[in-house]
């Protein structure tokens, strides 16, 4: 199965990213073991902050306001509720094994289901030595190391993993989508809509073509949404 993995760049703006770094530089972080499964223990050896710190809602108010305003993100994931967003850190000696996230997610009161994962890189590459993002897709492992302010999305349910840092520090956020359309297939088939309808209206403006596809989109977005 073709695993459904995008990049967008610049997902936030400078002034964010410095926010998001002043965040993580008065923040207490404590090892990613404390969420997560006992049988992790050994290959999650990471930090992050703690989920009861008050920063935890402004980095989600930072970045929830960055993927609120960009729509080729909106389009690919149509989030119903982006969640259980956290700052993550690896120092020299960290890495995270091979692991697949959890399907549902305690945020607050509510448990809400995970749909696609996210990272979004704090860190420039020059920064750090190893730390790449290797997720399996079915015609091998896709590594990746991106420029700070840039997020990479894929979905929840595929095995990836972080390898070891070996020199620097590794700052990014994670978090994670409730899409109104659960299953990938589908959300594949509205995202590859998406780009038709941007495509034909650069080329041919509001035509007969486009006003079929937006048809096409919003039915089948109607069938498939979940509210």
């Amino acid at each position: 199965m073709r695993v459904m993995l995008q990049t967008f760049p610049d997902v936030i703006t400078p002034e964010e990213h410095e926010a998001l770094l002043a965040i993580a530089g008065r923040t207490t972080f404590v090892s990613g073991l404390e969420t997560a499964n006992k049988r992790l223990a050994g290959t999650k050896l990471n930090e992050q902050m703690m989920l009861a710190d008050p920063a935890c809602a402004d980095v989600a108010k930072i970045v929830g306001a960055a993927l609120s305003r960009h729509s080729a993100l909106r389009a690919a994931t149509i989030p119903r509720q982006v969640h259980s967003l956290r700052l993550s850190r690896y120092r020299a000696g960290m890495r995270y094994g091979k692991h697949v996230d959890a399907p549902l997610m305690q945020d607050g009161p509510m448990a809400l289901r995970a749909d696609l994962s996210f990272t979004l890189f704090l860190s420039q590459p020059k920064e750090y030595e190893g730390g790449e993002l290797c997720l399996e897709t079915g015609s091998g492992d896709a590594r990746l190391k991106l420029p700070a302010r840039h997020m990479v999305v894929y979905p929840t349910g595929q095995l990836h993993e972080v390898r070891e840092v070996t020199h620097g520090e590794r700052l990014v956020v994670l978090g994670w989508i409730q899409s109104f359309v659960r299953e990938q297939s589908a959300r594949e088939t509205l995202w590859d809509l998406s780009v038709a309808m941007e495509l034909v209206h650069a080329s041919e403006g509001k035509s007969r073509v486009y006003d079929l596809l937006i048809k096409s989109h919003s039915n089948l977005l109607r069938r498939w949404a979940e509210v």
